[in-house]
């Protein structure tokens, strides 16, 4: 394959995997009757289930050179970057919405280098404060809007769904950033890392809904009618299979055929794919005092990024 070739199908991979990862913000809009730790462990279970039956032929081959150490970092990683994100992403989405919440959760190509700033040499920070201010003052303006709407009768728990966005936003930055260290230096490739992170996530999330429906008090809720139930384990499924295990393996096919300052650039499409399914969601268009906002936010993340990669260009000079 060419390096042309190479670079359009990588763009193409990379694009898949974000049209892809946008659709986890859709699943809690979905289910609203269903909490955000039903919705969180029901798709880690169904992925788990989906690396189990990726694990079992190749089981001979992989266990025998799985460590302690190993499994430590699986289980930290499974629960810091899976469990604990994306509950805090499905209760954002139930909160403050779909658009917000991805919005916030976009700023992760940002903050993965200035979390990594000691290791990865990444520019210092006073060039980043201008992109930074067009992204707080679109910020700024979007919760103003959401505030003088559909969320002025809960103003507390709208401050909190935006607070548990930023808890996401760090908390996959973080794990992104760990789980590439632990991956450059470990005996296993991408596809195996991530079949058994599939299977630790899974248990892990097995475990606690188990222990969530054995100390969760009796709800005085009404029951959840049958065919809704069979919608959420319809719509987990299509997220385990399609965002988790295919959306994985599509992004690393685009990472060995891009370079890492591109790839890092496009996850500003998940963002974008992420929008989109809201808007045809809510069937309409964004209105002047969200589009706004919107522009102002990715513009100062695309501005950012193009420092980030000016400044990698000008150390490789």
């Amino acid at each position: 394959m060419n390096s042309r070739s190479s670079l359009l199908s990588g763009f193409g991979f990379a694009l898949a995997a974000c049209a892809l990862w946008g659709a986890i913000f859709l699943v809690p809009a979905l289910l609203p009757e269903f909490s955000p730790l039903q919705v969180t462990f029901g798709r880690f279970v169904l992925y788990g289930l989906v690396a189990l039956c990726i694990f079992l032929p190749q089981a001979g081959r992989l266990l025998p050179r799985l460590q302690k150490a190993d499994i430590r970092h699986l289980v930290w990683l499974a629960f810091t970057g899976n469990v604990v994100y994306f509950a805090l992403v499905a209760t954002s989405v139930q909160w403050i919405g779909m658009a917000m919440t991805s919005l916030i959760v976009g700023l992760v190509p940002i903050m993965m280098p200035l979390l990594g700033r000691k290791t990865s040499g990444a520019i210092p920070v006073q060039r980043m404060l201008a992109p930074m201010a067009l992204i707080l003052a679109g910020i700024v303006l979007i919760n103003a809007h959401a505030l003088t709407g559909g969320a002025a009768d809960k103003p507390a728990r709208h401050l909190l769904g935006v607070l548990l966005a930023v808890l996401a936003m760090l908390s996959w930055s973080r794990y992104a950033l760990d789980n590439t260290r632990y991956l450059a230096q470990s005996r296993f490739n991408g596809t195996e890392w991530s079949t058994l992170w599939g299977l630790a996530v899974g248990l892990i999330s097995a475990l606690l809904w188990a222990l969530l429906w054995l100390l969760a008090p009796a709800s005085g809720a009404p029951p959840i009618p049958a065919a809704r139930w069979q919608l959420f384990w319809l719509l987990n499924l299509g997220v385990a299979v399609f965002s988790s295990w295919l959306g994985n393996w599509m992004w690393n096919a685009a990472s060995q055929r891009l370079p890492i300052t591109l790839v890092g650039q496009l996850l500003v499409f998940e963002t974008l794919f992420a929008l989109t399914y809201h808007f045809i969601y809510e069937q309409r268009l964004p209105q002047a005092s969200e589009l706004a906002p919107m522009l102002l936010i990715l513009a100062g993340i695309a501005w950012s990024l193009r420092r980030f990669a000016h400044s990698r260009s000008a150390r490789g000079s």
